[in-house]
């Protein structure tokens, strides 16, 4: 069947191909969410300050369960296809099947940004034929992560698993970092301020922020956390993943919904971060919190899943399976702020704060190349 799908759609590409290319278009396309994201939202900013007549066009929907959903995106598919038939440039920020199946004509450039600001977890050819990946043979049919002029990456630290999760070499990464991390670093004031306008109690308080990570098994280190808890210490916010159920009923602790706050809201204004397995830990760094890791369940998790970056090696004065050795750092103050200095230039970009200039001067330098 998947044979048959991509006969098709070269079939058709062919024909889209036949169009003119417009020199001035670049076209952005995300299956992450429906709408523009704030990576792809900076990068549109900056163009338009250096180039108002660069015509962009976002195709951002995410691909739903069930027939409908299956026929609306491959509407979706064939906007792709034209689009990327007719622009000189098209930027993704995960797999795009028509970028990696087709092929394409030689004015169009790839520019891969990803949605993470790091590999921690692996993913990809990392995971091929595993209980967490893709089966080598889809894969190989379906032509994963081919077609890639050059990929963001993040600190050189990951370009090894950069490497290995996209099947790529060194040279197309460019270890700019996502435009999200100068959204990050030029909006805390204003996040801050929004918080505690909502949360005027929260001033003056020593703030910690735990945000799990979400499992597909039953975990009870979340509730061993909270029952562990002690107001007098500190404030604590916790988010968690929609189908995480958790008792919470103790005086202090905020259950915020990332539907009202933003992590970079909660981080904003949070003192010290708890954090496991997920790429929180990068976020956090960006605004050099004070990161604690919560290894509940470290074995049974790597036995699953899997990781790159692994906080017992990366940060292992910061990094326990039980919570009560966190919560003593956390009432004492007595964080190794030397790990997280380590840990801030071996794996954020070299330029903080640059990335969006970055990426875009890259684009830019293509869009005016004459052919």
């Amino acid at each position: 069947m998947m044979y048959i799908v991509k006969y098709l759609l070269k079939f058709t590409y062919f024909f889209f191909k036949l169009l003119p290319t417009n020199k001035k278009k670049i076209v952005f396309i995300s299956r992450q969410t429906n709408d523009i994201n704030v990576d792809f939202d900076m990068i549109r900013k900056e163009i338009i300050k250096r180039d108002k007549d660069i015509k962009m066009v976002f195709l951002c929907k995410r691909m739903g369960k069930g027939i409908k959903e299956y026929f609306l995106y491959a509407i979706e598919i064939l906007r792709q296809m034209y689009h990327l038939a007719t622009s000189k440039m098209a930027i993704i920020d995960s797999y795009c099947i028509p970028v990696c199946v087709l092929k394409h004509k030689k004015s169009l450039k790839v520019l891969q940004i990803w949605h993470s600001i790091g590999k921690i977890k692996k993913s990809g050819y990392q995971t091929l034929d595993t209980e967490s990946g893709r089966s080598g043979k889809t894969a190989r049919i379906m032509c994963m992560h081919k077609n890639y002029d050059a990929i963001v990456a993040g600190g050189e630290a990951f370009n090894k698993f950069y490497e290995e999760g996209f099947n790529v070499k060194k040279d197309v990464l460019l270890n700019y970092g996502l435009p999200r991390i100068d959204y990050i670093i030029q909006t805390a004031k204003a996040k801050k301020k929004k918080v505690f306008e909502k949360y005027p109690e929260l001033k003056g308080k020593k703030i910690v922020y735990y945000a799990p990570t979400f499992r597909t098994y039953d975990v009870d280190g979340p509730q061993k956390l909270l029952d562990a808890y002690n107001h007098d210490d500190f404030e604590l916010i916790i988010t968690c993943h929609p189908n995480q159920k958790l008792e919470i009923n103790k005086e202090g602790v905020y259950h915020l919904s990332l539907d009202e706050f933003t992590v970079a809201d909660i981080l904003s204004v949070s003192d010290y971060v708890i954090a496991d397995f997920g790429s929180i830990s990068l976020e956090a760094a960006i605004l050099k919190k004070k990161t604690l890791y919560y290894l509940y369940d470290y074995k049974e998790y790597m036995k699953k899943n899997g990781l790159n970056l692994d906080p017992k090696k990366s940060m292992p004065t910061c990094s326990f399976e039980k919570i009560e050795p966190i919560f003593d750092i956390i009432k004492n103050d007595t964080y190794d702020t030397k790990a997280l200095d380590n840990f801030v230039k071996k794996y954020l970009p070299k330029k903080l704060g640059q990335s969006t200039k970055l990426i875009v001067d890259y684009i830019m330098k293509h869009m005016d190349e004459k052919e």
